[in-house]
């Protein structure tokens, strides 16, 4: 009795045994399987039988690609001339939308730079740029590309406050650890490089740059704080605005302009990625403010 039930328990582990080696085998055949549907799922065929990235495929399908920019002018990046959109960033995106064989709709709602991220954070637009600066707080909502244009930094002082501020100090040293009141306009990168990068002045914010330049000019606020493009080409336009203000441009301090993509778009991204890698003639600040100068007439 004893054998027996010993020779029943044998074959009991025996099945086990060949059940689990069944499965062994079975097992990774499956989760190969649903691994190729998985990643097949990730592409679509289009009509014309190109095989491309749901992402890609969503804009191709739209017939064109949405892409928010500032409603407000902001030459030579976007502007409006002759009742049409020009500008750099304009040609910049309806390049990548060429490439994609779809038109391209700019929304012009967005008012502020961060209004420009969170519209492509919600889904609003496919894509984001205008001069738009990577910064910490605007990587939590949206995925950058890579850099297309890096810009120093620069502050322009009113002179009469410079030297009031200064002293006897050297002006670099006295820059460095600036306490007075720094210009910014809000809703920009310009206010968290601000918070970063002098941490010890006094922020007032200003809904545009006109109205930034305008209180430095006057002695509201003792420097304004922006880009070199913006700077130089201020005092381009306008050399008499060297009498009462000086710029100082920093080495170490820049912007890192990219175009901004939904958290989710991966595809779209490497596709960006790979359309600002290859193109042939980018931007510097020299080329960016020559083209400013000759836009304007100068």
């Amino acid at each position: 009795m004893v054998a027996v039930k010993a020779k029943n328990l044998v074959r009991f582990m025996g099945c086990l045994l060949l059940a689990g080696s069944l499965l062994a085998l079975v097992s990774p055949t499956v989760e190969a399987n649903e691994e190729v549907e998985r990643r097949s799922a990730a592409v679509v065929r289009l009509d014309d039988g190109r095989l491309v990235a749901q992402e890609l495929a969503r804009i191709m399908r739209r017939g064109e690609l949405v892409v928010a920019v500032i409603g407000s002018p902001a030459p030579p990046f976007v502007d409006e001339k002759d009742g049409r959109l020009v500008g750099y960033d304009v040609e910049l995106a309806t390049a990548i939308a060429a490439t994609l064989r779809v038109g391209v709709r700019f929304d012009r709602t967005a008012m502020t730079y961060n209004q420009i991220t969170e519209m492509v954070a919600q889904g609003r637009a496919d894509m984001g740029l205008s001069k738009l600066a990577r910064t910490l707080a605007r990587a939590q909502m949206v995925r950058f590309s890579h850099t297309y244009l890096h810009i120093p930094h620069a502050l322009l002082f009113n002179r009469v406050a410079l030297a009031k501020i200064a002293g006897d100090r050297p002006v670099p040293a006295m820059v460095r650890n600036f306490s007075g009141a720094l210009g910014v306009i809000q809703q920009s990168a310009f206010e968290d490089f601000a918070v970063a990068n002098f941490p010890a002045a006094k922020l007032v914010k200003f809904r545009n740059w006109d109205a930034a330049v305008e209180a430095v000019r006057r002695g509201t606020v003792a420097a304004i704080y922006r880009d070199e493009v913006e700077v130089r080409g201020l005092l381009q336009a306008d050399p008499s605005l060297a009498l009462t203000l000086r710029s100082v441009t920093f080495t170490d301090l820049e912007s890192a302009l990219a175009i901004a993509v939904n958290i989710k778009d991966g595809a779209l991204l490497a596709y960006i990625n790979e359309f600002l890698d290859s193109m042939p003639n980018k931007p510097t600040v020299v080329s960016i403010l020559d083209r400013n100068r000759k836009e304007a007439g100068r």
